[in-house]
């Protein structure tokens, strides 16, 4: 285009004066072209660049977005300046069960923290606030809104400074770790529950001896002696001795095969279900007892409110946790009375009980007190398996145990079984 304009004025003059002037406004229009053309693609470089820079920019606030969506998390802002609090995205769990609008004083969050651990909130906002660390996490229990306590983690960083460079934004991000809370708690527990459990297991281990040996060496002591004894009544007490303590290895013996037995995989497999008479069950139990019985200042006796009352079960299992539960009875009251009933319950259960006038279970032992190996009074006799064979043959009935004691007052301890095998109603 240049070239075409200088040619037209060359054609109009021949005058040197009027071609150099020709030349001149030629080069100026040339340079003028050549400056257009590069600032327009400076402009376009730039602007191509300004499109880049807004696309990636739109790309992270997509991805910044699915990854709060994917970790759960809220993003959140704190105005220090201004003191308030405000909630950006939401992706929690159960999001929006407690909101907080746009500009809310951070001292309504607070409000929503655990008493016991807002303390701890605090200190963690305001050591970021003083520039104390640039960064900072804390977990802690928030109001869900349904005056429910559930758990949650923050983490803050500061954002933006003032001139000065005190922090004037502080921003974060929470996530809820009820569910990793309520696992770690689970785990403790487990773990709790494993070691006092070996522990139990050792001392059982070491106590078994003592508890075999005390009834093994009556025994074998009484009967070496009895063949010297001549005299009937002296004859009879020794052989009384002896019987009382082949009973009480006997049970020894028969607590240890039974926690064996009930561990099994296939115990379910080995119920002999049948139908009987829990009361006449009962009766034969008490009666049982009351021959064992030879403290004059305890009665042992039933209450029945009925003739008879028929179920379909396992009679052994349910025989079994009567007869401990009259043996624990007797072997903890020393005076008063020990009462056995069965009375019907609601959806299809009856309800088997034993109470006393013992010595009752501390406050600390009853949650304890269906565990394996575990004794309230380690100097009592027993090898503190017997209410936990109880408490598996009753699930394995689908039926339950439970008791109710106060200490010094006495205790029942009741069974809980369905009245038809398999017809237990939720």
């Amino acid at each position: 285009m240049g070239c075409i304009f200088l040619f037209s004025l060359l054609n109009l003059s021949s005058n040197s004066l009027t071609y150099i002037v020709v030349l001149v406004i030629a080069a100026l229009v040339i340079a003028f072209l050549a400056v257009m053309s590069v600032t327009q693609k400076k402009e376009r470089k730039s602007l191509e660049r300004a499109l880049i820079h807004l696309n990636g920019l739109n790309r992270q606030g997509v991805e910044h977005e699915l990854v709060l969506q994917v970790m759960k998390l809220a993003s959140w802002k704190y105005d220090v300046e201004n003191g308030t609090f405000t909630i950006e995205n939401d992706y929690r769990p159960n999001a929006g069960v407690v909101t907080y609008l746009p500009g809310t004083a951070i001292e309504m969050f607070y409000d929503s923290v655990h008493p016991k651990d807002v303390t701890k909130v605090k200190d963690t906002m305001e050591k970021i606030v003083a520039g104390e660390t640039e960064l900072a996490d804390v977990q802690f229990r928030v109001n869900n809104g349904n005056d429910e306590w559930t758990w949650a983690q923050m983490y803050a960083m500061t954002a933006d400074r003032d001139d000065d460079g005190r922090p004037t934004v502080i921003v974060g991000a929470s996530l809820n770790i009820d569910k990793q809370k309520r696992m770690e708690h689970d785990i403790i527990e487990a773990r709790r529950r494993a070691e006092e459990s070996d522990r139990l297991k050792s001392a059982f281990i070491n106590n078994i001896s003592h508890e075999v040996r005390t009834p093994l060496n009556a025994i074998i002591g009484f009967s070496d002696i009895l063949t010297t004894v001549t005299d009937k009544a002296e004859h009879d007490h020794l052989v009384a001795i002896i019987k009382e303590n082949n009973s009480k290895l006997l049970t020894i013996f028969e607590d240890v095969m039974n926690i064996s037995k009930v561990e099994a995989d296939n115990d379910r497999e080995s119920l002999n279900i049948e139908k009987f008479d829990v009361l006449k069950v009962v009766e034969e139990e008490v009666s049982h007892a009351r021959t064992k019985n030879t403290n004059d200042s305890l009665i042992i006796d039933y209450l029945f409110h009925s003739r008879q009352m028929m179920v379909e079960s396992d009679r052994e299992r349910v025989q079994y946790i009567v007869k401990h539960y009259l043996a624990n009875a007797m072997k903890f009251t020393r005076h008063g009375n020990i009462t056995t009933g069965v009375k019907e319950l609601e959806n299809g259960f009856l309800r088997i009980w034993v109470s006393d006038t013992g010595i009752g279970i501390p406050e600390e032992a009853k949650e304890r007190i269906f565990d394996r190996f575990y004794k309230v009074d380690s100097f009592v006799q027993g090898a503190g398996l017997g209410l936990a064979v109880c408490r598996h043959y009753a699930l394995s009935l689908d039926g339950n145990v439970g008791m109710e004691s106060h200490a010094g007052q006495g205790s029942t301890f009741w069974v809980d079984i369905p009245v038809s095998a398999g017809a237990a109603k939720d």
